[in-house]
Order: C-alpha cells, then sequence, then structure tokens
C-alpha cells in the first residue's frame, strides 16, 4: 500500500503515519489491514479536503484526532478477524473429523487388526471419540476458545498415528482407498493445524490490542 510506504519516508504526513499505524497492528491479518488501511485513508482525506480551513498538517491532525486512536479502531476490527478464523477453523475441524471417521471405517473394513499393537486400536477408537465429543461441546461452549480446538488436533493426531499403525500403511497390499484416506487425514491435520495456529495468534492479538490477558 503506498500510504503504508510513504509513512516510512522523512517527513510523511499525519494521516500517512496514523495508516501505517493501523495497517502494523492489524498484521496479523494481511486482507483486514489493507483494506481497513486504504478505507480509513480515504475518509481521512476526504476530512482534511472538506476543513473549513483547508488542506494542512494541521487539518490532518484534526481529522485523525476526531478518529480515534488507531490502536483502538484496529482493536474494534480485530475482533471481526477472530470470527471469521473461529469459523474457519471449526469448519476445518468439521471436515477432519469426518475424514478421520470415514479412514477409520475404512481400516476396519479391510485390514486386520491381529499383527497391530494391542494399544492401536484403543488410542485410534478413542483418541477420536475424544476429539469429536470435546468438538461438539466446544462448539456450543467454548466457540471463541482456543483450548477446545487445540485438545481436538491432539486427538485427532493420536487417533491418526494409531491408525498408522495399527493399519501398517507402509507395508505393502495395504488397499488403495485406504491410503487415499490417510492422505486425506494427513493433509487435513496440517491444515488445521496451521488453522489453530492463527487462531491463537489473533486472539493473543487481539487480547493485546484490547489491553487484556488473552
Amino acid at each position: 500500500m503506498a500510504s503504508v510506504k510513504r509513512a516510512s519516508v522523512k517527513g510523511a504526513g499525519v494521516i500517512d503515519h496514523y495508516v501505517a499505524t493501523l495497517h502494523r497492528e492489524l498484521d496479523f491479518d494481511p486482507a483486514l489491514a489493507e483494506r481497513l488501511a486504504c478505507e480509513v485513508e480515504d475518509h481521512l482525506r476526504d476530512a482534511v479536503e472538506a476543513d473549513p480551513a483547508g488542506p494542512s498538517a494541521e487539518a490532518e491532525r484534526r481529522a485523525v484526532e476526531r478518529f480515534g486512536l488507531a490502536r483502538e479502531i484496529a482493536g474494534q476490527f480485530a475482533a471481526d478477524s477472530v470470527d471469521r478464523q473461529a469459523r474457519r477453523t471449526w469448519l476445518t475441524l468439521l471436515v477432519a473429523i469426518v475424514v478421520t471417521f470415514v479412514a477409520m471405517r475404512l481400516r476396519i473394513m479391510w485390514l486386520d487388526d491381529g499383527a497391530a499393537p494391542a494399544l492401536a486400536p484403543l488410542i485410534d477408537r478413542y483418541g477420536f471419540l475424544a476429539a469429536l465429543a470435546v468438538s461438539a461441546i466446544g462448539w456450543f461452549a467454548f466457540r471463541h476458545s482456543l483450548f477446545a480446538p487445540t485438545l481436538c488436533l491432539v486427538g485427532l493426531a493420536a487417533s491418526i498415528a494409531a491408525g498408522i499403525v495399527r493399519a501398517g500403511l507402509f507395508d505393502q497390499g495395504v488397499p488403495l482407498l485406504v491410503l487415499l484416506a490417510a492422505a486425506g487425514e494427513f493433509a487435513l491435520l496440517g491444515l488445521l493445524l496451521v488453522e489453530v495456529v492463527g487462531f491463537g495468534r489473533r486472539l493473543r492479538r487481539t487480547a493485546s490490542l484490547r489491553g487484556a490477558a488473552p
């Protein structure tokens, strides 16, 4: 964004510095930072043009003062970013649970647990059930908490790891359908990890902007 770049140049105006600060406070969500910075800059430039005394450094300063502190504005919009990230995280978790369930059923249908360690089927089953239970409770009661999706991620990871041992996926003769389901599990687990990390980052930054502990 041109105005953000200008703010780093010596002699940049009050609005340039304000917009750069706003952009920096929201850098955890680049799309939001870019959109809001552009909208705010346009609004402030219009306010300066409409100033009775005409465009000047003082007019820029008055426009910025009327608009409010950049950190407070960023804090208000950061909450929307958290909401969007929460929805993406929970949607990814739902898809991961469905794919993991399908993969488990395929392992039960096609593979023999006789050679697997005794604990593998139990971890596979109960790790999944724990993730399912926590996700159901978390969706209704703790939708904006990082703890529930993190716990689900751990449960699914344990289930998938046990499923790999249980199925002997690196042995010859494993059905292609089982391998594809396992690949889907791996891909979604990685995507879920990315979403959970992003969710945690947004929660921390939003809490920081609002002056509260995460």
